[in-house]
Parts: structure tokens; C-alpha cells; sequence
């Protein structure tokens, strides 16, 4: 077993995106998470996107457990999903569909992480699907220290409702009050503070802070005296050409001129606003 380190930290903050929206956006192309490409903490109030597209990626939506309220997802492949508390909604693009999620309720917040995932090359434009996971879905994995909610991937034997065709390790992680874990580590992992505070190689996570850890070493090692709450990613980067377009991810330009004829053919589907 060898620790990784702290190699960068960011304190980031809550940014107004529209009076329905605030948020705190991570993008891969600004921090070193990739194969997640886009992680947004958010509080959503009402419906601020609208049907849109998405192809060449998976985008998952995690509502979380103290949440007000849920989303609805829709799709254009017929989904009509409520994505409660403590659940997750999986969009698996591919080559490509419509989607649309909003909160349950107008005025009423919605506390949750959109997260896209990116596609390798082999599976960028793989058929589109759907995964779902009910709060009661969610593995969790209690010690004495901690409560670990396996979103994607596995700890300590315990596998994940749903398999994506990238493989990452996506957890919500509580620790008590003084306490401790230790989570294993691949290439690339980042630990997201939420609320409370902790130690991660004498250095701090706070809320709203990224704390990109050490290529080197297999475990990620986190202490708290006051107790805290934060999400954990792991994965092995894919490491190859990303070109980016918008809702649209692909490997080259010439892929993206493609997704982009094949939305205007209406071959990504088609999906009616809705409206409260």
C-alpha cells in the first residue's frame, strides 16, 4: 500500500448561472480529472435547460440524499424517470439522444452533481441507453468510521447498480467525527469537498474545494476531526483526443461534422419541452 499525495488544491465557490441556477463547475480541461470531463455541484430551483442533445459522452445526474426535492428525466428514447434523493440517473449519449431534467417542483431546491464521463475512441459512439438507481439502489457500505454510497465502480466487494463503458469510481463518502478511510486509488482521483472538514496528507478539504491527488500510490487516505461529507473520483485516464462541441464530445473533427449532420437528419431523437 502507498499513499498519494496532494498535488494541487482549489477553493472554489457557488457562481450565479441564472436566477433558478447557482453552481460550481469543474471542467477537465481546467483541472487534471479527466476522464470526467464536466463536474457541477448545483442548486436548482426550476427547469433551466430544456430538451437538448448529447452524443460522444455519459452524463450522470446525482441527486443528493438531503436534497429538497428530485428531478425528472426525460429522454427521447422514452424515459420518464424521477431521480429522488439519494438516487442517479445515468444518460448513456453514445451516438446520441435528447434529454431533458429539471426539479420536481418550481421554487422548491434541487441539491445535486451533474457529472460527464468522457467516451475512448472504441465506445464513443456506442448505443444510446439509460440506467437508473432508486436511493435504496445505491450500495452502501458502513464501518465505524464511515458511510461510503458507491454511485459507480466498487469498494470492499460491493459493486455499483450500474456499469458505464468507462470505468470510474464515483462514491459519496461521510466521515464521522474522528474519524477515518482509506479508498483506493487509481491513476487519476480527486476528492470534492461538500460540507465539514477533513485532512488529506496534512492538507485541507473544505466545502466546495478540489483537492487533485497524486498519480503515484493506491490509496487515498482522509481524516476528520469534525466530521465531513465529499465525493470521491477515481479512474485511469483515457488519454486520447478530445474535441469538444458544445452539448457534443468526439474524438476528431471529422466525428463531430458527423454528430452534427445526424442531429440535423433528426437521427438524435426528438423530445417535446415540458412545462409545469
Amino acid at each position: 500500500m502507498k499513499y498519494k499525495s496532494v498535488t494541487a488544491y482549489h477553493q472554489l465557490e457557488f457562481e450565479s448561472m441564472s436566477p433558478k441556477l447557482r453552481g460550481v463547475n469543474i471542467f477537465a480541461k481546467d483541472y487534471a480529472i479527466e476522464p470526467f470531463l464536466v463536474f457541477t455541484e448545483y442548486h436548482m430551483t426550476g427547469q433551466v435547460f430544456g430538451p437538448h442533445p448529447h452524443a460522444g459522452i455519459s452524463v450522470l445526474t446525482y441527486m443528493m440524499p438531503d436534497s429538497q426535492q428530485g428531478f425528472i428525466n426525460r429522454d427521447s428514447q422514452g424515459d420518464h424517470s424521477s431521480i429522488d434523493p439519494g438516487g442517479y440517473h445515468i444518460t448513456q449519449a453514445g451516438s446520441g439522444m435528447h434529454h431533458d431534467e429539471f426539479p420536481k417542483e418550481s421554487g422548491k431546491d434541487a441539491h445535486g452533481f451533474q457529472i460527464w464521463i468522457n467516451h475512448s475512441e472504441e465506445n464513443r459512439m456506442v448505443e444510446p441507453k439509460s440506467m437508473h438507481a432508486m436511493a435504496d439502489e445505491v450500495p452502501v457500505v458502513e464501518s465505524e468510521d464511515a458511510i461510503v454510497r458507491i454511485i459507480h465502480g466498487e469498494y470492499r466487494d460491493n459493486t455499483a447498480a450500474h456499469q458505464m463503458v468507462t470505468s470510474v469510481s464515483l462514491f459519496d463518502v461521510q466521515i464521522k467525527p474522528g474519524g477515518s478511510i482509506d479508498l483506493p486509488g487509481k491513476e487519476m482521483a480527486f476528492v470534492y469537498g461538500i460540507k465539514g472538514s477533513a485532512e488529506i496528507d496534512g492538507k485541507p478539504i473544505s466545502p466546495q474545494s478540489l483537492s487533485i491527488l497524486s498519480k503515484e500510490g493506491n490509496t487515498v487516505k482522509i481524516q476528520s476531526n469534525q466530521g465531513v461529507n465529499f465525493l470521491y473520483g477515481s479512474a485511469i485516464p483515457i488519454d486520447e483526443p478530445i474535441i469538444y462541441g458544445g452539448p457534443f464530445v468526439m474524438t476528431t473533427k471529422e466525428q463531430m461534422r458527423d454528430a452534427r449532420k445526424r442531429l440535423g437528419r433528426g437521427e438524435m431523437g426528438h423530445l417535446e419541452s415540458h412545462k409545469y
